[in-house]
């Protein structure tokens, strides 16, 4: 059977789809053929209907196979009909929004079978009963629409056991055009060592995938969920990549939780250490979840930066809105660990929540200031359909539907209803929120960055809509002046939403002159 994927990452960061890597892998296992459209316009330009009618011609796929987040779901629905137009070929969509949203998806009735939670063995059970004419309404994890079904009615299978790490198939990496992709990057590839996270953050979906699976029994306890692919094989597959791939040079852990299990961290960090692959990486963490010897262990084999979801500095809100249970002072104290060890650290933070004023903005801003973390990046709230962040949202009332539709990801503007001078304050956050950081801090460049934060709050909408473009300008020629004199500050780099501490530009810049220096060298010995 031949099946093509289609993946989405519009208005997204450009990189690999590890659940797709993982189904192209089981299905070509199986003697099956994966191919792939990769929709990303940080990538490519977004094909039309007629160039995505005619990759589909080419390939002539047996089915069809969408995964997608919730803001590609009108775009893949819309795809999804313009395919119609020409092919009879049968369409399954999963992914979180999926998992998220089912019955949602389910009445929509845009694809014959929507694929529900963790679905490796599931597709793999659907096309090998395509191809034999088995029974196609039994599968497990999929779900059929009435307008498709045999029967008429919707028909909605459980969920089956999730996915045996240690067994599971070889990822298809080489779905991707991994060479460009990396290239874009600037050397960055991403890798898994685990899955699942035992948090229930309201923002995220990972307690409602254990809830799903509990109720269909196909769990028993939701530590079930958290699972890790053996080291040795992680190892393999970080030597193959290097070498079929030699631009690649760093590794980011897309882990939810690199550091949940202590034993796990002490096994990698001392296989990779010994592995002599010498590619420096970065970890997700958590404050609750990390000690000074586990920075120690990661510092010793390579590790590069540490990444925390900080979230906000307001305690009450982290409890009362994000449900995360963690005080300043452990927040504090986790990133002093991995500063002791000269970890570079990142912090994710978020604003615009429910219930969230201006002042607890402030306290996320006063604790970035304290911590002085290496870099962070920020997000507007967006509330995720399913989770329980977008149920706080609804049952308040605070969702404006037409603002949400517009919205295709959560840096540009809030869709919660906080009204106008709120809506502009977080918008301002949204292209300067590192200003504010800096103009808190206890560094020299603080007095600078007060002036200009007056002068942001001093706009009114229609002088922030006009001169908002120039921001980013402003602050790298600040910046510059700033790294010539070595005052420290926090400047935009690498996104428009990540702010990076003064001190790893410089480090940054010494080490691409030196690199610089060495390719000199041998390029003057060889000749």
């Amino acid at each position: 059977m031949r099946v093509l994927f289609i993946y989405p990452s519009i208005d997204c960061p450009p990189g690999i789809n590890h659940g797709i890597a993982d189904l192209s892998g089981v299905l070509k296992a199986h003697g099956h053929t994966t191919g792939l459209i990769h929709v990303c316009e940080s990538l490519w330009p977004i094909p039309s209907l007629t160039e995505l009618k005619a990759k589909v011609r080419e390939f002539a796929p047996d089915l069809l196979a969408f995964s997608v987040m919730s803001q590609q779901y009108a775009w893949s629905v819309q795809t999804a009909e313009g395919l119609r137009e020409e092919f009879a070929t049968p369409m399954v969509i999963g992914g979180v929004h999926c998992t998220m949203v089912p019955d949602e998806v389910v009445r929509d009735a845009h694809f014959e079978y929507v694929c529900v939670g963790e679905g490796e063995y599931s597709l793999l059970e659907l096309v090998n009963r395509m191809q034999s004419g088995g029974d196609l309404t039994t599968v497990p994890n999929m779900r059929i629409p009435a307008r498709f079904s045999p029967t008429g009615e919707v028909i909605s299978n459980p969920v089956a056991p999730f996915p045996e790490l240690t067994t599971l198939e070889e990822q298809d990496f080489e779905l991707f055009d991994l060479d460009h992709i990396v290239k874009v990057k600037k050397g960055w590839m991403g890798m898994l060592t685990s899955r699942g996270c035992p948090y229930k953050c309201t923002y995220c979906f990972n307690k409602e995938i254990v809830d799903r699976y509990v109720e269909d029994g196909a769990v028993k306890r939701p530590k079930e969920y958290l699972r890790h692919f053996p080291v040795d094989r992680v190892i393999r597959e970080i030597r193959e990549l290097k070498a079929k791939h030699p631009h690649i040079s760093t590794l980011i852990f897309d882990d939810d939780l690199f550091t949940l299990n202590k034993e796990y961290v002490s096994e990698f960090t001392a296989a990779y250490r010994a592995s002599g692959l010498n590619l420096p990486y970065v970890v997700n963490a958590h404050v609750q979840q990390f000690s000074e010897d586990m920075a120690r262990e990661l510092k010793e084999s390579g590790c590069m930066i540490v990444k925390y979801g900080l979230e906000s500095g307001s305690e009450r809100i982290r409890k009362d809105v994000l449900w995360r249970f963690m005080s300043n002072t452990q927040i504090e104290r986790s990133f002093a660990a991995a500063h002791k060890y000269d970890l570079h650290t990142s912090a994710f933070v978020m604003f615009g929540l429910p219930f969230e004023g201006r002042e607890e903005i402030m306290e996320t801003i006063r604790l970035c200031a304290r911590i002085k973390m290496g870099r962070f990046r920020w997000a507007i709230f967006f509330p995720f359909p399913g989770t329980a962040g977008y149920r706080i949202s609804r049952d308040n009332n605070l969702i404006d539907d037409e603002k949400m539709g517009r919205l295709g990801n959560y840096f540009d503007g809030s869709c919660l209803r906080f009204g106008p001078e709120h809506d502009l304050f977080l918008e301002k956050l949204g292209k300067v929120f590192h200003w504010y950081v800096n103009a808190e801090s206890d560094w020299p460049s603080a007095g600078i960055y007060r002036k200009l934060v007056d002068e942001v709050e001093s706009w009114d909408r229609d002088t922030f809509d006009r001169r908002k473009a120039g921001l980013q300008v402003k602050d790298r020629d600040l910046s510059e002046e700033l790294l010539e004199k070595g005052i420290p500050h926090y400047s935009i780099r690498y996104s428009h939403v990540m702010a990076v501490n003064s001190d790893f530009v410089r480090w940054e810049r010494q080490e691409m002159a030196s690199a610089g220096s060495r390719r000199q060298e041998t390029t003057y010995t060889l000749d």
